[in-house]
């Protein structure tokens, strides 16, 4: 173990004050380094690093770290973090590389997660499409929550409306001023007297790890549904969730992204929104979005 606990225990301000100020602006993340790397079939190499727990304490690494991991035939999911608990005993106590299975969010956590591994089985070997880095902390930057996110935005002049519709429905930017913060929704409305049925698409780039969720804030009359399915760079179309419907106030609703996707690097993945409406029903939706499972939340 080559942790360094640097802390002036000759100076009580200093010894205290900076591990809570420290504490004070960031939560448990990852600094520099700490990235994966295969070393072997079953191998992960964790390179040289730095990480703050959300006690303010920094841990550093400056040699690499080595885990082993069992090629199940079987998909599994693996969180690589450091179990820590923070001690005043002289030297410290040390931070505990640990891999456990399961996906842990950062709350189930004591320490820090240095990130994701998703095997999909086989017992093929190790590769780092596998790997879900965690986030390296930038200073100056709004966190990830599941209330402000930059993977979420304003649906408008987003996407496009297929032309297999079925019946007659009237696609709306609405803006409602008249509260303290202007209020940006489109409203799909069917003002036929018979139900409609129509398709919405939206394009979203991979950027570097997989969408593991997919969020969106919407509201919908009765006999008004929704289903939202994601197509992927193979263009498989995967069900994310049973129709929606009966949601009378727009609402933030959460579908989780199978691990069966493929969504490789610098490609196009399209969210797929069925629309079913009856007479005179709409549904509409203010804002959506995809977002990796390493955000902290």
């Amino acid at each position: 173990m080559t942790q360094k606990r640097i802390q002036d225990f000759g100076s009580p301000v200093v010894a205290k004050g900076l591990k809570n100020l420290s504490g004070s602006f960031s939560g448990a993340a990852v600094l520099r380094g700490n990235d994966f790397i295969v070393d072997a079939a079953d191998r992960i190499r964790i390179t040289p690093g730095r990480c703050i727990t959300d006690q303010g304490v920094i841990l550093l690494e400056d040699e690499p770290k080595f885990l082993t991991l069992t090629l199940t035939s079987t998909p599994a999911d693996y969180t690589l973090y450091y179990d820590f608990e923070d001690t005043d005993i002289s030297g410290g106590s040390a931070a505990l590389l640990t891999l456990n299975t399961g996906l842990l969010t950062p709350s189930l956590v004591s320490g820090v997660i240095l990130g994701y591994v998703r095997y999909p089985g086989g017992s093929i070997p190790l590769s780092p499409s596998h790997f879900i880095q965690s986030q390296k902390l930038q200073l100056g930057v709004a966190q990830y929550s599941p209330v402000n996110a930059d993977w979420v935005f304003l649906i408008r002049n987003h996407g496009y409306v297929l032309t297999n519709s079925t019946g007659t429905i009237t696609v709306t930017d609405v803006y409602d001023t008249s509260g303290s913060k202007p209020e940006i929704y489109v409203k799909f409305r069917n003002n036929t007297g018979s139900n409609a049925f129509t398709t919405a698409i939206f394009p979203f780039k991979v950027k570097s790890n997989p969408f593991s969720r997919f969020e969106i804030v919407l509201s919908a009359d009765i006999n008004a549904t929704l289903t939202p399915s994601l197509v992927d760079s193979n263009g498989d179309v995967f069900v994310l969730a049973a129709a929606q419907t009966s949601i009378t106030s727009l609402t933030l609703k959460t579908f989780p992204i199978s691990r069966e996707a493929v969504q490789n690097k610098n490609s196009l993945v399209y969210l797929q929104l069925q629309l079913a409406l009856a007479p005179s029903r709409e549904l509409k939706i203010q804002a959506l979005g995809l977002n990796p499972y390493n955000a902290p939340i």
